[in-house]
């Protein structure tokens, strides 16, 4: 007997076939449990689901096409092999059979050795599906814990980003208040020494009036910062679906990977009329741009001394159409039918995962509802289409 003792399910209403059956399957070294009619079968199999079945296809209450079609649908994504038996051996019947959910068919009368071989092979099939699911399942988990890294390095990133962006705003603010406080200084020891005149208030007034408007500028600058940032990371840490303006929404995230372009000698231009909103996944739409923007900037422009991305959006009817391109080293049609297949990289060793452009196709295609295509040619950069919904479909839709 191949590997564990399995549960077989015997379902016939004749007693003499039946009793036959069950002593031939149990001297086989499997467990056996026993049906009367189709009815009685996928009861049993709710209850007890055995792993495989032998199903009589005349009997009463419930024929056993029937019986195989309810107890597939209670399988779900569980193979559980239906073997037939009957001594039907027309078209019609075979094809009804197999439409229905069945696996195969067993000819009376019975060939001992045939079943054993039957029960024997579909064992296998079983055994390999049941390791298959495992390792899809593995496979969604991993796939889903990349992005999450994904997301995460990106966090990490903003984080960066951040402390780099406000720098500079909150130094003009701190360097002119240290000024306003030493202005205050000379001025408390001018009316302390009574040499504190008109011109003296005047030049003080002045001084006061032109630093707090500096510190007014900067602090506002680095308030809108953080309040960019912010709606970023915010998206970008979870699901949930909301409404957009999508202009805004692409300003923020070209806002929060600015650090990225600093001594690139490349620009990045965005083409969208202000007023365009969609309602989606804000997460998923920042996780694809910022990936397009960084893999833009780390392969297709990474050796060049000045680069140009360019990203347009518009909304047409109920689709929101997107269009994102470099005019980077591109790349030959050979590697651009491989873009989205997962560990696929042109920079092997050189840290590449080869997972970056899958995850964008899975996250355009999952998350967004849509559909993304990407053209190139060598030396003319890479080109990427994406349509999604304006309106994301709800869970019900999606059923």
């Amino acid at each position: 007997m191949l590997y564990d003792t399995i549960t077989i399910l015997i379902a016939e209403d004749n007693v003499v076939d039946r009793t036959i059956l069950t002593e031939l399957v149990r001297g086989f070294g499997y467990n056996v449990i026993t049906a009367h009619n189709g009815r009685e079968a996928v009861d049993i199999y709710e209850k007890e689901r055995p792993q495989i079945i032998l199903l009589d296809v005349l009997m009463p209450v419930m024929d056993g096409f029937e019986a195989a079609l309810k107890i597939k649908t209670l399988a779900c994504n569980t193979l559980v092999p239906i073997i037939y038996i009957t001594s039907l051996s027309d078209s019609e019947s075979i094809v009804k059979g197999l439409e229905a959910g069945g696996d195969d068919f067993l000819s009376k009368p019975y060939n001992p050795t045939i079943i054993k071989a039957k029960i024997e092979a579909f064992n296998r099939v079983r055994l390999n599906h049941a390791l298959l699911q495992v390792t899809l399942e593995n496979l969604e988990a991993s796939q889903q814990w990349t992005i999450e890294r994904e997301k995460m390095a990106s966090l990490g990133e903003l984080v960066a980003g951040i402390s780099h962006e406000i720098n500079t705003p909150v130094g003009v603010a701190v360097t002119a208040i240290s000024h306003l406080e030493s202005t205050v200084k000379q001025l408390e020891s001018q009316y302390a020494n009574g040499t504190l005149g008109p011109n003296e208030l005047d030049e003080f007034l002045a001084e006061t009036k032109e630093g707090l408007g500096i510190t007014r500028v900067n602090v506002e600058r680095a308030a809108q910062l953080v309040k960019s940032f912010k709606q970023v990371a915010v998206d970008q840490s979870c699901e949930s679906i909301r409404d957009i303006d999508i202009k805004q929404h692409l300003d923020d995230i070209i806002a929060s990977l600015k650090p990225r372009f600093k001594n690139t000698g490349c620009r990045i231009l965005v083409d969208c009329q202000e007023g365009n909103t969609c309602t989606c996944n804000p997460g998923a739409l920042t996780h694809i741009l910022t990936n397009l923007i960084v893999n833009s900037l780390v392969h297709g422009l990474a050796n060049q001394d000045e680069g140009l991305i360019s990203i347009s959006a518009s909304v047409k009817g109920n689709e929101v159409s997107m269009c994102y391109e470099d005019d980077g080293i591109g790349m030959p049609q050979a590697q651009l039918d491989k873009l989205f297949t997962p560990f696929f990289t042109t920079k092997r060793g050189q840290d590449g995962s080869g997972l970056g452009a899958h995850i964008i196709y899975n996250q355009v295609c999952q998350a967004l509802h849509g559909n993304i295509t990407a053209t190139s040619e060598p030396g003319k950069g890479l080109h990427f289409d994406i349509t999604f919904p304006k309106m994301a479909p709800t869970t019900l839709e999606m059923l």
